[in-house]
């Protein structure tokens, strides 16, 4: 009687969802490998809307150990894993971010499924119950981003885009940490980061700007470093690997990019002419009450914005920045 052969194959669960992008929302789901990532309608997960993304973009592709991995195909506007361009084949951790042209993935591992060949006969078993075990709590959420992020490259070229990132990074790293941002993450062009006290989260977006604009002073265009920084309080929901997510934090995402065309006009709002477009700290309402009175006397009215995918009109103001 001939033995039959049974083997296991660790073949990992994982969730790529747009952060953000065109597709925004998106969500692919998949215990197979390899997959392709790309513009092109053949595929394994096409995204259409970019036109920054190659027909085929990137490789994911699994080890004998459960490694997940990201090759970049070639393609014209490369591939980022948390803020970092890859030139080589790379192990994706838990909750790292891929940037692809203008599109933001958050890579999650909710499983590893074992698959037991018999016979040839495959049976896969999945356990995904642990990716919902969420939590919930209030914190100040702090969005910060490169002005005009998505121009840079094109304007100046990859390796100038790939400098004034690293610069980046170099300010809001140690800021992060002189504040104890409870969590925080790279985007892509900028950070997301949550504190327990809306205190700490003004600060270090008061730090992270007076750093950038010193940084700038004096350097020609195309090597200045301006950015826009959002503060926002409210419920955050908490994944496994804690990551941020909820209505909170898209209101912060949104408010962050905020241009004078989204405001509604009324008497209160401010002008055009006086409307900062860059190196500016906006504040929703719900931030703004969790500050003593005192210190909202540092803030003056924006306005009443509508903000994309985000119901009714939100009050936002900005920090009175000494000239």
């Amino acid at each position: 009687m001939a033995t039959k052969l049974v083997t296991q194959v660790l073949s990992p669960n994982i969730r790529l969802l747009i952060t953000k992008g065109t597709d925004q929302g998106r969500v692919y789901e998949t215990n197979r490998y390899p997959f392709i990532i790309g513009r092109d309608a053949s595929t394994d997960f096409q995204i259409k809307g970019d036109n920054n993304i190659s027909r085929q973009h990137v490789k994911v592709n699994v080890d004998e150990d459960g490694g997940v991995w990201i090759e970049d195909l070639g393609s014209t506007n490369g591939c980022f894993v948390n803020n970092v361009r890859i030139n080589k084949r790379t192990e994706l951790s838990n909750g790292c971010t891929i940037i692809i042209g203008n599109t933001w993935l958050k890579f999650i591992v909710y499983s590893a499924a074992l698959s037991d060949i018999v016979g040839g006969t495959q049976f896969k078993t999945m356990d995904t119950s642990t990716f919902f075990r969420e939590a919930k709590k209030p914190e100040t959420i702090l969005i910060l981003d490169l002005h005009e992020s998505s121009q840079l490259a094109d304007r100046y070229g990859d390796e100038m885009a790939l400098l004034i990132t690293e610069n980046l990074n170099e300010i809001a790293l140690p800021v992060f940490n002189k504040y104890k941002a409870e969590y925080y993450k790279g985007t892509g062009d900028g950070f997301l980061a949550t504190f327990p006290k809306p205190a700490a989260g003004l600060d270090a977006a008061v730090l992270i700007l007076e750093k950038a604009v010193k940084l700038s002073a004096g350097k020609k265009n195309q090597r200045a470093l301006h950015v826009r920084l959002c503060l926002n309080y409210g419920q955050c929901i908490i994944e496994p690997n804690g990551d941020r997510h909820g209505n909170a934090v898209n209101v912060a995402f949104r408010a962050e990019g905020v241009k004078f065309k989204d405001m509604k006009k009324d008497k209160d709002a401010i002008t055009q002419k006086k409307f900062p477009e860059k190196d500016r700290i906006v504040v929703t309402a719900e931030f703004l009450e969790q500050l003593p009175a005192v210190k909202r006397k540092s803030f003056a009215m924006l306005g009443n914005f509508k903000l994309k995918g985000i119901r009714g009109l939100h009050t936002l103001h900005t920090l009175k920045v000494k000239k």
